[in-house]
């Protein structure tokens, strides 16, 4: 089973978390704003540093003039001590210490996980700072400025220091399913039904599940984990407090799962909370399975299912490579193909394709279709190679690759899936500005 690390960055507001985590992600995806507690849901983003890879989680969300800040930040990072790896605490370099920073750094420290100290907007305060902060107690500490970048690769190295290579297989041959969805679309019921005894409570409110519980079963020899996850809102609907944390969690399980079964309800089809949930896990590199529960619920007429099917196609363009499953937990319907598709998804992760094969089918493609050109410069692509598995990468090796567009790395895509099976799991593709004999 892949594993992948979680990096938790907390402290108290306005100390620049959402600006360090964008740095850290590589993107704007954390919105920031001069006013404290901007972020109230929690942001998530995958990171790859070197051949370290791992999940940080923005968890924010402390709010001013709501009871004691000192019990905010407690409850902040308790929430999240059991499944980060590895904690940022930040600190603003142009203030004096708080009790927020202090009560930030001990709970941190007193989970036994590696701290480190962000002192950031270094810009507004100059540097050299580290023994005025000596009194948190935390000995690693990286001075930033999350706005201008200055510091980012630093953090970074620093936090890597404390990572696994890679992604560390467990000893024993596991395939992990994440079951996925929306609050009520039946996570718990199915589980029960895969299990096949009473695992966890089943209840018709929504969100009885707020915790990740987990069970094991044997399919054809094959052991396999299942992990029953709470319902993920639509972001903007998450309430602060246990439900925040419970979203965290479950995109814990994304990180810690091989493959995410997402659950529509059938009476309610397709929404774009679903369609954020498949995004999470094909964005993770894991696999996906998209089951559409309740199935005994609609009425029905021969065409029922092949007008669900179509929708659905449309509305999972982005992953047309995930299967589609019609299933009813509580009648048992179709169950059992989810273990099915789980362990041939497993292996396709799993599957390397020899670099002669790889190459002659790039070969081919290039030569139906090559690739565009920008101002006289024309990508020319010389040798590709897979690096990786879980999920399988390739890595191409050409001239001018940032000129690449998009469409055409697409294109590629397609011409693999169509020689190779990969059905199931994303695949990824990287151009390289290097030749063979380099």
């Amino acid at each position: 089973m892949a594993v992948t690390p979680l990096v938790a960055i907390v402290g108290r507001p306005n100390v620049g978390k959402s600006s360090l985590f964008n740095r850290l992600v590589g993107q704007r995806q954390a919105i920031t704003h001069e006013q404290a507690g901007t972020t109230r849901d929690p942001n998530y983003g995958y990171v790859s540093w070197g051949k370290k890879h791992f999940l940080a989680v923005d968890t924010a969300g402390l709010q001013k003039g709501k009871g004691e800040m000192e019990a905010k930040v407690q409850d902040q990072v308790a929430s999240v001590a059991d499944i980060a790896d590895l904690f940022v605490v930040a600190v603003d370099a142009g203030t004096m210490i708080t009790d927020a920073d202090r009560q930030a750094a001990k709970l941190a420290l007193k989970t036994g996980k590696p701290v480190i100290l962000a002192i950031n907007k270094i810009d507004t305060a100059g540097a050299g700072l580290g023994d005025s902060f000596n009194r948190l107690g935390i000995r690693e500490m990286i001075e930033t400025s999350a706005i201008h970048g200055r510091g980012s690769g630093d953090l970074l190295d620093a936090i890597s220091a404390h990572l696994p290579e890679g992604r560390a297989p467990e000893p024993e041959d596991k395939i992990t399913l994440a079951l996925l969805g929306r609050p009520n679309v039946g996570k718990s019921s199915l589980l029960n039904s895969l299990v096949g005894k009473q695992k966890t409570v089943v209840s018709e409110a929504a969100g009885t599940t707020r915790d990740v519980t987990s069970a094991e079963i044997k399919y054809h020899g094959q052991t396999i984990e299942l992990l029953d996850t709470a319902g993920l809102r639509r972001r903007g609907k998450i309430e602060p407090g246990v439900e925040k944390f419970s979203s965290l969690r479950t995109l814990a399980a994304i990180a810690r799962a091989d493959i995410g079964v997402v659950l529509i309800n059938a009476t309610e089809l397709s929404v774009a909370g679903d369609q954020h949930i498949a995004g999470d896990v094909a964005e993770a590199g894991r696999g996906l399975i998209l089951v559409v529960n309740k199935w005994d619920l609609p009425e029905k007429d021969d065409k029922t299912q092949s007008r669900y099917t179509r929708k659905l196609v449309g509305d999972f363009a982005f992953v047309p490579w995930a299967p589609l499953v019609y299933t009813s937990a509580t009648q048992g319907l179709n169950v059992t193909k989810l273990f099915e598709l789980a362990v041939d998804i497993g292996k396709r992760r799993q599957q390397k394709i020899s670099t002669a094969k790889l190459n002659n089918l790039i070969q081919e493609l290039v030569a139906k279709q090559p690739p565009a050109g920008l101002r006289g410069k024309r990508p020319k692509i010389n040798y590709a190679t897979q690096i990786d598995t879980a999920p399988p990468t390739f890595a191409i090796f050409c001239t001018y690759p940032e000129l690449v567009h998009f469409s055409y790395q697409r294109y590629l895509e397609n011409g693999i899936r169509q020689q190779f099976d990969f059905s199931g799991t994303p695949i990824k593709i990287e151009f390289r500005n290097k030749r063979k004999d380099d």
